[in-house]
């Protein structure tokens, strides 16, 4: 997307649309992301016209809300298609796995920055999906390899819990941390949390009194990650000893925990930059 997106500053839009579909999800369960992430999305391509488009093609972005929901994500590829899209950005796991298929079929290029199917980092493979960010298996490695350093740089014979949101992005790193259980030597147990993750409290007092985890992986988003932090905080577990993925580190999952005096020792991954020292905000 990165190439797609660089500016032409030196001429003035003369030239056809560049039309992209946008996907995303403003009124459902990941509704905290998707309020934050598809309104910068705009943001950016505005910034990216002003300073001229694409090659002096202006772009066009068409969002549709699809709920975090597969039938109306198809629905609106189909949508998108019709309306010339030359690209896809779609909004997550279960939808890329839907859309596989009709993106290399009708050889769109399709996006999905920090979820979707990890083997899709295989080019060869999936020629048209464009992961971007890290992947789900990548987060679980990291996560896993930050446990390690966390716990001394021995991983044998302690216990991990895994919580995630019980759906495909959920379950996408499952077999890659069970992997490493057994090349590390820790005891693995999995908590799955049903949609739309608003209760776990049952998994936590689990975590905390019956598993006694050494550490804990969450996998968790949309209100899901606010709900842990809160439930691990009333079984009196400490929060130093868990570590998010990606879609459990934004301000609105710490906010709505009760604010970063509640969430402190809490562990969040990112694959974004941090901060405004970046030459597209100046």
């Amino acid at each position: 997307m990165g190439s797609l997106l660089t500016a032409a500053p030196s001429h003035a839009q003369s030239k056809s649309e560049i039309v992209i579909g946008v996907q995303c999800d403003r009124t459902g369960p990941t509704q905290i992301v998707g309020t934050v992430l598809c309104p910068a999305f705009h943001d950016y391509i505005a910034l990216v016209n002003s300073r001229g488009g694409v090659d002096g093609h202006p772009i066009k972005a068409i969002e549709i809300d699809h709920e975090y929901k597969v039938p109306p994500a198809v629905e609106s590829y189909e949508r998108h298609k019709k309306e010339g899209a030359v690209t896809m950005a779609v909004y997550g796991t279960p939808q890329i796995y839907a859309l596989t298929a009709k993106l290399t079929e009708d050889r769109i290029p399709g996006t999905s920055p920090g979820f979707g199917s990890a083997a899709a980092a295989d080019g060869a493979r999936y020629p048209f999906i464009f992961p971007i960010a890290a992947t789900y298996w990548s987060q679980g490695a990291a996560a896993v390899d930050f446990v390690k350093k966390q716990l001394g740089g021995n991983l044998k014979g302690k216990k991990i819990a895994y919580i995630f949101y019980d759906n495909p992005a959920g379950r996408e790193p499952i077999e890659v941390i069970e992997d490493l259980a057994t090349k590390e030597g820790f005891q693995l147990k999995t908590f799955a949390v049903p949609p739309p993750g608003v209760e776990m409290g049952a998994q936590a007092l689990d975590i905390a009194q019956r598993f006694r985890a050494d550490f804990v992986i969450a996998h968790l988003f949309g209100g899901a990650p606010s709900v842990s932090i809160k439930e691990f905080k009333r079984v009196g577990y400490p929060l130093r000893k868990v570590v998010s993925f990606v879609w459990g580190a934004a301000e609105a999952n710490i906010d709505g925990a009760g604010g970063f005096a509640v969430a402190e020792g809490y562990y969040a991954m990112q694959f974004a930059g941090v901060g405004t020292d970046y030459p597209v905000l100046n």
